[in-house]
């Protein structure tokens, strides 16, 4: 007889575990997806702080890459900044001011770059989804240059002129 009450108590907590799971899971995916676009979040953010940097740097030094040697000087230097940043989940914009008191040796050339990135949409990303940088890097060659470039629309909707200066 007391066989028989075990397992009887037994019957009634069979679907116990599919309501557990069933409660547990949506926490553990939001926990997963917010892991995966918080993870590509920053990777990106990195990755356009790197891209400012690279492309500042070989702008300084008037040495581009293979895939960066037409055009403007300001044109080379955004498509450098493009190609160095490795954004997964934006696109890059790119704006450089001109260089106050003109292109010299000594003078601090300024990169801007501004991404909007689209997460899952399960978890709300900082900022916005905004990733912005700004770098700044001594000319080490001078001559007569103008870097200046605007031709890409920032996607935040500010104005470059108000965050990058």
């Amino acid at each position: 007889m007391a066989m028989w009450r075990y397992v009887r108590g037994r019957a009634r907590d069979r679907g116990a575990a599919a309501v557990e799971f069933a409660l547990v899971v949506p926490l553990l995916l939001l926990l997963v997806m917010g892991i995966l676009d918080y993870g590509r979040f920053f990777f990106d953010s990195v990755s356009l702080r790197q891209g400012a940097r690279e492309a500042a740097r070989q702008a300084v030094v008037q040495v581009y890459g293979a895939s960066c040697t037409t055009g403007a000087v300001g044109a080379k230097i955004a498509c450098s900044a493009k190609a160095a940043s490795d954004v997964t989940i934006g696109t890059p914009k790119v704006y450089i001011p001109a260089v106050t008191g003109g292109w010299a040796q000594g003078k601090q050339l300024l990169v801007c770059m501004e991404s909007k990135e689209q997460g899952t949409g399960f978890v709300p990303l900082p900022a916005a989804g905004i990733l912005r940088t700004k770098t700044y890097m001594s000319i080490e060659v001078g001559g007569s240059v103008d870097p200046s470039y605007s031709a890409d629309t920032a996607p935040s909707g500010i104005d470059w002129a108000t965050w990058c200066s």
